[in-house]
């Protein structure tokens, strides 16, 4: 079975054989500035997040065998790939714990790899395994926790980093999976070593969550007020304007610095637009 669900703005779409065939819902959220600025959508609904999904299955091959693998292309100025691929750079972290449509959770050093599978990603939150995609990142040395389910699972995924001897890893949390940051603490204790914890997806999230995101090193705000409101006001440093990355703790705080020194040497800023062509996100 070929089934890869994702989810814009809360709403769920099932893709299948490199068509998008289902959009559960209408989205929760009518306007995301990212997706403005790659996608020139202006208000969400469920034929434009169908649109949207359909422009990555066409440009980067999302769901299908010829997936985008490397870039080094800034999609996205504070982005979690894009400053994740910033910090195997700098050396700050020595791996990463993402996840990749057709291969679920996965485990890399290398850059190129962490932005060609990273970027302009919406949420996945299910998918299954391709065996094209799975092969091409194994030629890179890319870890795959699980190729034979591509199960999403990224307490998994850092204690298989830790297990093959990396010691700072950077990892992708879905704000619905917050619950997973003290699992993955307790694993640093563990192995005697240190994770850069990324909140992302934080749409729609509840406030009884909070606590566990706190926790986090960097939390992006998306359209969440709770985030905004709450983690916004802990935040040592925020950074962006449009979707604020917030930094909670020192490690993430150089992570960003090092991303905001990486947007400034990289102007003009390379803009990826493929339907229209709005003003590029600040």
């Amino acid at each position: 079975m070929d089934r890869h669900v994702w989810e814009m703005g809360k709403a769920k779409i099932i893709v299948s054989m490199g068509k998008v065939v289902s959009v559960m819902d209408e989205p929760l959220t009518r306007f995301c500035p990212v997706t403005y600025t790659v996608f020139g959508t202006k208000n969400q609904t469920r034929e434009t997040v169908k649109r949207v999904i359909e422009s990555k299955i066409k440009t980067f091959g999302f769901c299908t065998p010829r997936r985008t693998i490397e870039t080094d292309i800034f999609a996205v100025g504070f982005g979690a790939s894009e400053s994740l691929m910033t910090a195997l750079k700098q050396k700050i972290i020595d791996s990463t714990v993402t996840v990749c449509d057709g291969a679920g959770t996965v485990i890399t050093e290398k850059p190129t790899v962490v932005e060609g599978i990273g970027m302009v990603m919406s949420a996945l939150i299910e998918t299954t395994p391709i065996p094209e995609v799975i092969s091409e990142l194994e030629k890179r040395r890319v870890a795959i926790l699980n190729p034979h389910t591509a199960e999403i699972d990224q307490v998994g995924g850092v204690k298989k980093a830790f297990e093959m001897g990396y010691r700072k890893v950077g990892v992708t949390i879905m704000g619905s999976d917050a619950q997973s940051i003290p699992k993955i603490r307790l694993l640093e204790e563990k192995y005697k070593a240190t994770t850069l914890i990324m909140v992302i997806h934080t749409t729609g999230i509840k406030e009884e969550l909070i606590h566990f995101i706190e926790t986090a090193d960097i939390v992006y705000g998306c359209a969440s007020k709770v985030v905004r409101e709450i983690i916004g006001s802990k935040a040592i440093s925020t950074f962006g304007k449009n979707i604020p990355a917030y930094a909670l703790t020192n490690l993430g705080e150089e992570v960003l610095r090092a991303q905001e020194k990486a947007i400034l040497e990289n102007s003009p800023f390379v803009k990826i637009a493929f339907i229209g062509s709005p003003s590029p996100l600040s």
